[in-house]
């Protein structure tokens, strides 16, 4: 079959036949679409229908015959169904987006002059305030939907409405809502009301992410296909196209993913291969450098994508560094490890090797003895976490009764495992989004789980094996920080008489999803032609189809 399709793709009967099976799937979307009864206003179901449908047939015209990379079409895709998520998922549907956007709207009131009146509150206009904390227990309704667009309208004067004080934000540093309060900003100084703030906001911090993972895709040398499909899955395109610090968290998470594998090629070919397997960087590699043997000096194209590379990585440090109180920066140093060679630890880069390790230590040393570093972690192992829930009197325990008490802990590890490890899985799918009250049909998920794992196979043009010891490397820096997560929600979520882990969402698993994915993917090779692009128009399809069921 293979062979058949190699010899007549280039058909234009059979570019027609898959044209035609590209527009009879959208029709067929569309009319079940339409046909179910929907609460939304009609100012966003409308253009979810026809933008919706333009949409997976311009993918598929361009699948078909111009046959593009996923890392062109992507932007195509992903702010399409992103401006759709910004609408479907209603205002503070995102896990604790109402925090978020108050935190890049007390940016907002410092630059426009306002200052909090005291350390725990700050203004917001009467106007702004027309989204309540979300109720938990009554699902997503019509009334959700009208009070975003009903508000996006003209207000008067900001300095002439009454303010309302906001009590909580979070603890994420400026750089992860500069965006999002820029957009706030904005349509405050055009007198916009709160429906204006909440899209401009969401969507200057989707385009972040969008950009990020677009240069991701460009650059990332094997298991392209499994970022992409990740970067659109709908529990993804739910929290980027929020106010949510995860969208700036995952779009780092997805650049040091992609310059990590990058820069491993490169180290690997010491500077004589292509920086990825996009053609066009073959040919600019091999015109720069068109000796075959190793390179005693970079190319100017080599120095730009390391300049390029490096300010992205401090960037993303940045980020890492202004969420939770810098836990992140797990996630941006663990794969770099990726990089690490075993020539680094013989012949002329041994002294090098041997001096970073020492100062590595004496550091950590120097922190223990000399700047309380033994007497922090004591004081953590021995205290019950302050910021932990409390519910009817009940507060958490001291990390130091797990470990006295191992049972108790593999008993509740356990017990997380067997309640609620399919759940988890199952949200990473899109069964259901917002605060877990917008379900999703069954068989969107289940396509959205055979495409990631499909994305898992290694193709004919993928030359690079991915030996075992890098699989056993990705392993360990994909489950980590899953695992650091985990403990999180064990110490400052689950109540002493809960049976499992509280608190643990599969939008938790994102970040490190890709590389945990690639350590057990590419295992066979097999020859399908085109076929990125047949995932660029699965994505897409089951994306426009998550967004009619959204309705």
């Amino acid at each position: 079959m293979n062979v058949l399709y190699t010899k007549y793709q280039s058909s234009d009967n059979l570019k027609l036949l898959r044209m035609i099976a590209v527009i009879i799937v959208t029709v067929v979307l569309m009319v079940i679409g339409i046909r179910k009864e929907f609460i939304v206003p009609n100012v966003i179901a409308l253009p979810v229908w026809l933008i919706g449908a333009m949409l997976v047939i311009v993918v598929g015209l361009l699948e078909i015959y111009k046959q593009l990379d996923i890392a062109k079409l992507y932007p195509i895709i992903a702010i399409t169904l992103g401006l759709f998520f910004i609408f479907l998922i209603p205002a503070y549907e995102t896990p604790d987006e109402q925090d978020h956007f108050g935190s890049a709207y007390n940016i907002s009131n410092t630059w426009l002059g306002l200052e909090r009146p005291n350390d725990f509150s700050f203004y917001m206009r009467q106007t702004d305030a027309v989204i309540e904390r979300v109720d938990l227990d009554n699902p997503a309704d019509e009334a959700c939907y009208h009070k975003v667009i009903d508000n996006l309208r003209f207000v008067n004067e900001w300095e002439e409405t009454e303010i309302l004080v906001i009590n909580k934000i979070t603890n994420a540093g400026f750089v992860t809502y500069m965006l999002p309060a820029i957009g706030i900003t904005v349509a405050r100084l055009l007198h916009l009301g709160f429906g204006w703030e909440y899209v401009l906001g969401a969507l200057l911090n989707m385009i972040l992410y969008i950009a990020l993972t677009t240069y991701a895709l460009h650059v990332m040398p094997i298991g392209k296909r499994i970022l992409f499909v990740v970067s659109l899955l709908p529990i993804t395109l739910q929290q980027v196209s929020s106010f949510s610090y995860d969208c700036a968290l995952m779009a780092c998470t997805m650049v040091v993913v992609a310059i990590s594998f990058k820069w491993r090629q490169w180290l690997r070919d010491r500077g004589t291969g292509p920086l990825s397997q996009n053609e066009n960087d073959i040919e600019k590699s091999a015109t720069r450098n068109p000796s075959p043997c190793r390179v005693k000096k970079l190319s100017p194209y080599l120095v730009r994508h390391i300049v390029i590379d490096s300010v992205l990585l401090i960037f993303s440090a940045i980020v890492f560094a202004s969420i939770k109180s810098g836990v992140f920066l797990v996630v941006l140093l663990l794969p770099l490890a990726l990089c690490i060679r075993k020539s680094w630890f013989t012949g002329r880069y041994k002294l090098w090797t041997i001096g970073a390790t020492v100062l590595i230590v004496v550091a950590i040393a120097v922190y223990m003895f000399f700047f309380g570093g033994i007497f922090r972690i004591a004081l953590f192992l021995t205290t019950v976490p302050s910021d932990i829930r409390e519910i009817s009197g009940q507060s958490g325990i001291a990390p130091i009764e797990y470990i006295t008490h191992p049972k108790k802990f593999f008993d509740i590890v356990f017990n997380s495992i067997r309640e609620n490890l399919f759940h988890r899985i199952a949200q990473i799918g899109g069964t259901a989004l917002g605060y877990l009250r917008i379900f999703i049909h069954r068989v969107i998920f289940g396509g959205n789980l055979l495409i990631l794992l499909v994305s898992m196979i290694r193709y004919n043009k993928e030359t690079d094996e991915y030996k075992v010891g890098n699989r056993i490397l990705s392993f360990i820096i994909g489950i980590i920080p899953i695992v650091i997560t985990l403990l999180a929600m064990l110490l400052f979520w689950t109540l002493p008489t809960d049976e499992y882990i509280k608190g643990f969402q599969g939008r938790y698993i994102l970040p490190t999803l890709a590389i945990l994915m690639l350590s057990v993917g590419r295992w066979k090779k097999i020859t399908i032609p085109n076929i990125d692009n047949l995932f660029a128009m699965g994505m897409t399809i089951t994306g426009y189809a998550t967004c009619l069921d959204i309705l």
